[in-house]
């Protein structure tokens, strides 16, 4: 190949590289007008349950109340000790689950849709359970998150623990590497 040709490709494969990066670039700033939901927030309240003799055999819980106990990252702008929400769809199928579970509360701006359930431990005064599901709140893109819920007794309190998992910021930033690996081992080779 003469150096002219080799001229022309090298000048290709640093254009396609300065496109790929420059797109990767747009494609992250679109992502970042709403910003992903970080941080967790504990809520605990009142249920009912019932479609069974007792806890054990329960097949639908119904939340009657919500009130926040502890909030950290974006969460805990808004969400502190004491922060009292609104429970709008609190009717849980929970055998077999009913996916998903759309605006099962709303507490400080933020609401939760669920989107599986796995009962951990169901026995006559202890249910436990756990899950996913999609937090959202006014300016923040919606963001996957996981949770676990705990009552004791037939009619009691319950409490729930919801972390938030900002997946696309992770893989913006293992795409942003890999394409700077790309651009580094394309410079050693020419």
């Amino acid at each position: 190949m003469n150096s002219a040709i080799k001229y022309h490709v090298a000048q290709l494969a640093k254009t396609i590289t300065l496109l790929t990066c420059m797109g990767a670039s747009m494609l992250g700033m679109s992502a970042a007008n709403a910003a992903l939901i970080t941080g967790n927030m504990g809520v605990g309240g009142g249920y009912i349950a019932s479609g069974g003799t007792d806890l054990s055999d329960a097949t639908i819980l119904e939340l009657t109340s919500v009130l926040s106990t502890s909030g950290t990252g974006t969460l805990g702008t808004t969400v502190g000790l004491f922060t009292s929400g609104s429970v709008n769809n609190g009717s849980i199928t929970i055998n077999p689950f009913t996916s998903p579970q759309t605006n099962l509360f709303v507490i400080g701006g933020w609401q939760l849709d669920l989107s599986s359930l796995n009962i951990v431990d169901q026995t006559a005064s202890i249910l436990t359970m756990e899950g996913t599901g999609v937090l959202s709140g006014t300016g923040f893109e919606d963001t996957n998150a996981i949770w676990t819920f705990s009552a004791q007794n037939t009619g009691s309190s319950y409490s729930m623990m919801i972390s938030a998992v900002p997946l696309p910021a992770a893989v913006w930033l293992f795409g942003s590497g890999l394409i700077g690996l790309i651009a580094i081992s394309r410079r050693k080779t020419n």
